[in-house]
């Protein structure tokens, strides 16, 4: 409870900042935010349960580890009254709980692929965070992207026609092009950094399988991120609120299912291969 607490905060309070100096220097935070709170969000909080369980472990058998939960509950509650004041916050706190426990649900599944996995195979735990992890920034910054996109349109529709402006923005179509053509540089550098290093000894027929898999797994990001935005956009949901949990937690999921199936195809083609021999 306080690794999370801890966590959200920090994380909400850089965020927030992230943007703001966003727009400050004219970027668009559509294409540095998503990627920065998906990377940074396992980090963060993995790094406060290690802090929080050497700081606490000394006191486990005192009361101190209760007084800090009560102290969190006491927040908690402190928040949800100061929320529910403001008019402008309010309607958050009955909003986004589906696709949180949704996407918890998912989390455990992918929790489950990479405990059976990562003792069966040699560095899975390693390619796991790359496979799963950078699709799904690239799929987040598309959901952004297009629920910006949708927001504006809204907007400026219901402001009138005088308000309505030509606008340059790219197609959606080429978004997803440049996205998808621009992360396989770095899956090719991420993998030759590990075989250079020594970290992992990637034979060629793996990186050539590893690196397919991560481009189907960068597509199918790209495919549902589309398709969930514009779907929860035509039920009146706001893709902001419930596109990202999903997204980000199923594609850890899927990841991780095609990083096992591209371990199990090079075992089988190394057998074979060498049975053959």
């Amino acid at each position: 409870m306080a690794a999370a607490s801890l966590s959200s905060i920090v994380l909400g309070s850089f965020m927030c900042a992230l943007i703001v100096v966003c727009r400050r220097y004219g970027r668009d935070p559509d294409n540095i935010a998503p990627p920065v709170a998906s990377c940074l969000g396992d980090l963060v909080t993995l790094l406060f349960m290690g802090i929080v369980t050497s700081v606490l472990i000394v006191f486990i058998d005192t009361p101190l580890p209760f007084i800090v939960g009560i102290a969190i509950v006491v927040v908690a509650v402190l928040s949800f009254l100061s929320t529910i004041r403001n008019p402008h916050v309010r309607p958050l706190l009955s909003q986004g709980w589906v696709p949180l426990f949704g996407a918890m649900i998912i989390s455990s599944g992918t929790g489950m692929v990479l405990d059976r996995f990562a003792s069966r195979y040699e560095g899975f735990a390693l390619l796991a965070v790359v496979i799963s992890g950078l699709p799904g920034s690239v799929g987040s910054i598309l959901v952004s992207r297009l629920s910006t996109s949708l927001h504006a349109a809204a907007l400026t529709f219901s402001s009138g026609p005088a308000s309505r402006k030509e606008t340059a923005d790219p197609s959606t179509r080429l978004v997803m092009m440049t996205l998808l053509l621009i992360t396989l540089p770095i899956e090719i550098g991420f993998l030759s950094v590990l075989r250079g290093l020594g970290w992992l000894h990637l034979p060629f027929v793996f990186i050539a399988f590893s690196v397919a898999f991560f481009f189907l797994a960068v597509a199918i990001s790209l495919f549902v991120a589309q398709r969930m935005t514009n779907f929860l956009w035509s039920k009146n949901c706001d893709p902001d609120m419930y596109a990202l949990p999903i997204h980000s937690a199923l594609m850890d999921l899927v990841g991780q299912l095609l990083l096992a199936m591209c371990f199990e195809i090079v075992q089988v083609f190394v057998n074979v291969k060498s049975q053959s021999h």
